[in-house]
């Protein structure tokens, strides 16, 4: 029996406009409406908790997302766009190495100047924290498209990114230790991707010890 690891739910149903998973099962947890990627997700945070001690760090999070619970974190700070603690990506309100660990799942795509949001994640991340970053499907395709404007009928995304998307972001990533690697979702038994960025050797080197599953 598929159990969600999110809320230990059993009953699942179609996603968002019916869909199915890639491989043709149900995605969507009934009791707390996980799909596969906040699954998928969850799959890499308790792989960090078992080196990371959460509790002593001090996190931010853009935009709703089942994956981690702010309890775990000594604080937590949600950015809801248009909404309370409206940062802007591109120009983020807040001091340098302001937080330890910095979710942005799925928020990226949806402004205009990527390479300025990723800048700024990495000036407000402290020395030894980590970014949690993730886009949809980087898994699913060989090139980025970038449209170059909020379209939506594409949901309000600027691009859809590819394998290519570290090329893209080559030269700001070797500022950092940038881990390239998926989480997976054992009720559909799928893999999304995610990003796991750091300025601290000791910090990668914890998060390799995790179990995080690094790309080929």
């Amino acid at each position: 029996m598929s159990i969600c690891n999110i809320c230990g739910g059993n009953s699942f149903a179609s996603g968002p406009n019916g869909r199915l998973s890639k491989l043709g099962s149900l995605p969507r947890c009934e009791k707390c409406q996980s799909l596969e990627r906040h699954r998928a997700f969850r799959d890499i945070a308790d792989k960090l908790r078992s080196r990371f001690d959460f509790s002593e760090m001090s996190a931010l999070q853009f935009s709703k997302d089942l994956s981690f619970q702010p309890i775990w974190f000594r604080n937590h700070l949600l950015s809801i766009y248009g909404g309370a603690n409206s940062f802007d990506l591109q120009n983020i309100n807040l001091p340098n190495d302001a937080f330890d660990f910095i979710i942005c799942n799925h928020v990226i795509e949806h402004i205009a100047d990527d390479r300025s949001g990723l800048k700024e994640l990495l000036r407000i991340v402290t020395s030894s924290g980590i970014i949690f970053l993730s886009f949809p499907d980087p898994l699913g395709r060989a090139k980025t498209q970038d449209w170059g404007f909020p379209d939506e009928n594409k949901h309000g995304h600027y691009r859809v990114y590819g394998a290519d998307a570290v090329d893209k972001f080559k030269d700001i990533l070797s500022e950092v230790y940038f881990l390239n690697g998926y989480g997976i979702d054992y009720v559909t038994n799928s893999r999304e991707g995610v990003w796991l960025l750091t300025k601290s050797k000791s910090t990668y080197n914890q998060i390799l010890e995790s179990g995080f599953n690094l790309l080929d």
